[in-house]
């Protein structure tokens, strides 16, 4: 029994959907990936988004219950027949803390403790040059997110400072993003055997009570057997960072590029900055405008990839301390 087959059976829809679905969309070798996502700021500080985990399967296909309620909307307006198709499931956890996890009480106006634990279900129409996301995450913010245990093991094992503030954190409330994105491939240059270049633009949005935000995505990449990928691994909302589209023939067995790009968020409401919705509680002022400046690599053989990159952040809120923010994401997929 495949893994698509197991988690059909979790997430409880008819045995008759999924065979017609797997008919349809023919399984085939590196049609479905896991992978793990790690995002700290180890080694340039202690602070603000300070840890990030996201395990994460995608697979080819439209047959998960809740992906084909998200593909019906994704259908009525922007299918056009051309499209591959892709569903998602990820279980994540978030963590911010202060400027000081020393200091028992920070200050007032550093950014609160905070945690966010959540299930993200997406489903993605890709393209050679297009690819259209719409995910939905649910979850909890608050002391039921396990971050403040999360962290303090993590220390513990590693010898880090021991954080001291964490009863002063954003209180329990249950958790909605609702995100759409866009990318588009604008152009894609072959350069040689096997050595091309591309950029991508996105445009995306999220909504919900955890993050109301637009944000807008430049990406140029180079290097050899470029994957038509859209994306660089950082945890996102939008779920698509291992969807890409298959040419013809498939993919090649390895691929090695790098990429640089930028990222514009224009933030509404941020809950890990401004606090808890109907409570009153620990909170700053979130800016309305954070920029990221992002760098990295990727490698691939055979059915393991691996992805190292490193993002730049302006401030998140108001008087923050310390500016800019840095921290790296690695990721680690195996396809089969």
């Amino acid at each position: 029994m495949n893994l698509k087959r197991i988690l059909s059976i979790i997430l409880i829809f008819p045995p008759a959907v999924f065979a017609q679905t797997v008919e349809k969309t023919a399984d085939r070798a590196g049609s479905e990936t896991i992978a793990l996502r790690v995002e700290n700021d180890f080694g340039f500080s202690d602070r603000y988004y300070t840890n990030g985990l996201k395990l994460s399967y995608t697979g080819a296909g439209d047959d998960f219950l809740t992906s084909r309620l998200q593909f019906m909307l994704l259908d009525a307006l922007l299918a056009d027949g051309s499209e591959q198709r892709f569903q998602t499931v990820s279980v994540g956890q978030k963590m911010c803390v202060p400027t000081d996890i020393n200091l028992v009480n920070p200050p007032a106006g550093d950014r609160p403790y905070a945690g966010w634990l959540y299930l993200s279900l997406g489903s993605h129409l890709a393209r050679e040059n297009s690819m259209d996301s719409f995910s939905v995450s649910l979850g909890v913010v608050g002391p039921s997110s396990l971050a403040e245990t999360t962290q303090k093991f993590w220390h513990s094992l590693t010898g880090c400072d021991k954080p001291m503030g964490w009863h002063n954190q954003v209180k329990d409330e249950p958790g909605i993003i609702i995100s759409y994105e866009r990318n588009m491939r604008v152009f894609r240059q072959k350069c040689s055997d096997g050595f091309a270049t591309d950029g991508i633009a996105a445009a995306g949005a999220d909504l919900g009570n955890v993050m109301t935000q637009a944000k807008a995505r430049a990406l140029w990449r180079f290097g050899f057997n470029l994957p038509y990928s859209f994306s660089a691994n950082r945890i996102d909302s939008s779920d698509s960072n291992d969807v890409a589209w298959v040419p013809q023939g498939g993919a090649p067995d390895w691929h090695l590029y790098m990429y640089a790009g930028g990222v514009a968020r224009f933030v509404g409401y941020d809950i890990t900055l401004d606090g808890n919705t109907y409570r009153s509680g620990y909170c700053v002022a979130s800016k309305w405008l954070v920029g990221e400046a992002l760098a990295g690599i990727s490698a691939r053989w055979g059915a393991v990839s691996a992805e190292l990159n490193w993002t730049l952040s302006t401030s998140e809120f108001v008087d923050q301390p310390r500016s800019p923010h840095m921290f790296w994401t690695a990721a680690v997929k195996v396809q089969f």
